[in-house]
């Protein structure tokens, strides 16, 4: 839930996220605008998330939302309120895409009718304000001196504004500050309109936000993060990352002379196979804890690539069951979820390890029973002089002068498991 801006000094407004288990046992999410005024909370507005949600930001310190024809602006009251709430939009978002939710096809967001028919609806000034668009035709005209001449090299400016808007972002507070109030700063500190960059302080403001967002412990060793951490090179060095897993097909490695780097070049997919690349994963985050530094597993935004590969790296490294190497990220980092084709392959995973301990375990009580019955030999008939050793026990003796009861080496063994071609 996050604040926005509101024309009505007596009302307070509040978007909502909520989410539900639907007819298709799936989880349905909705995007729901309530109105807060002294007497009452009423519903301004109800949008449910479907496949074909699109989010980008407006360049005025809000973002736009567009499903199904239908536009939306919100303009958070901070900015860490934006960022919240552009994080979960896109969650959610994604989650739409992935079960393929589509309008008016009746068989999904059918609870959504409850809000709609109980009697708590905003009234219509209200309503209107949730409603409001952008694409008015005719705007007033800026002032002239607006737009005064840039003093340098627009790339050069852009440099320079990214450096003064996040040392600006460090010394406020980010849950009462607007992002109006932030180009306010920069326009004070460089003497000049910043009107044309609107959009660009908004992304590189975004951008920030990520970077200072932190990665995750997942243990001493070994962060869960994104691709704004992954960027981040003093963040790298304060938590001693030495070793970077860049689990992404689109992102580049932003320092190749100062990290160690290993690729694995997917995209997410349902379809992308990492369950191929975990034992050359497993071995480089193993290798960066043997060299007491860290490793950074990154993929875009560290929700379900790279935390597919920690999952996995977790139910080896520490014994870990699905279920628990779960639990122990989610209580860490919340946000994770692996797509539905990472989920069976760590499934699969799971049971390979499973098999594998099975078969160690059962190797293991056959090597101590041969052990032991090494020397349960019992003897017939003494006629004959026994070996005084084992090996030659079985060359020399006929079966019917001695029983062996001796089994031969773990080469004979076998549990019923066949054994996987790359074994982990």
């Amino acid at each position: 839930m996050v604040q926005l801006e509101s024309v009505f000094p007596n009302r307070f407004r509040y978007l909502v996220i909520i989410s539900c288990i639907g007819k298709q046992q799936t989880e349905e999410s909705a995007l729901l605008g309530f109105d807060v005024t002294t007497n009452e909370i009423t519903i301004g507005m109800i949008l449910p998330i479907w496949a074909d949600l699109d989010i980008s930001l407006d360049g005025d310190g809000g973002f736009k939302v567009t499903s199904c024809d239908q536009c939306y602006i919100f303009k958070p009251v901070s900015v860490q309120a934006l960022w919240t709430a552009y994080q979960s939009l896109h969650k959610v978002s994604n989650q739409a895409r992935h079960y393929n939710y589509i309008a008016n096809n009746g068989l999904t967001h059918s609870w959504l009718e409850h809000y709609r028919n109980i009697d708590l609806r905003s009234n219509q000034i209200y309503i209107n304000e949730w409603n409001q668009m952008d694409d008015i035709l005719s705007h007033r005209s800026d002032s002239p001196h607006l737009y005064q001449p840039l003093s340098s090299d627009e790339e050069s400016l852009r440099t320079r504004i990214h450096v003064k808007l996040k040392e600006i972002m460090l010394q406020v507070n980010l849950d009462e500050v607007t992002p109006k109030f932030l180009r306010e700063q920069l326009e004070k500190a460089f003497e000049m309109s910043l009107t044309p960059f609107k959009q660009y302080i908004d992304d590189e403001m975004l951008q920030i936000l990520a970077q200072m967002d932190k990665p995750t412990m997942i243990l001493p060793h070994l962060y869960l993060g994104s691709e704004w951490n992954a960027s981040n090179f003093e963040e790298l060095k304060a938590n001693n990352i030495g070793y970077v897993l860049n689990v992404s097909r689109e992102i580049d490695n932003f320092f190749p002379g100062h990290f160690k780097y290993l690729n694995v070049r997917v995209h997410d997919h349902d379809d992308a196979d990492l369950l191929k690349e975990w034992e050359k994963t497993f071995r480089f985050i193993n290798e960066a804890k043997a060299n007491n530094q860290c490793c950074l597993v990154h993929c875009k935004m560290g929700i379900s690539r790279s935390a597919s590969t920690v999952l996995a790296y977790l139910m080896k490294e520490n014994n870990q069951s699905l279920a628990d190497a779960l639990e122990h990220v989610k209580k860490r980092r919340s946000c994770i979820n692996p797509n539905g084709g990472f989920r069976n392959q760590l499934v699969i995973y799971e049971g390979i390890l499973a098999a594998h301990k099975t078969f160690r375990s059962k190797l293991n009580d056959s090597q101590i029973t041969t052990t032991d019955k090494k020397t349960s030999v019992t003897p017939i008939r003494t006629t004959e002089s026994v070996p005084s050793t084992p090996t030659e026990s079985l060359t020399s003796l006929s079966t019917d002068s001695m029983v062996i009861m001796r089994k031969k080496s773990s080469n004979k063994f076998n549990c019923g498991i066949k054994r996987p071609n790359s074994m982990v």
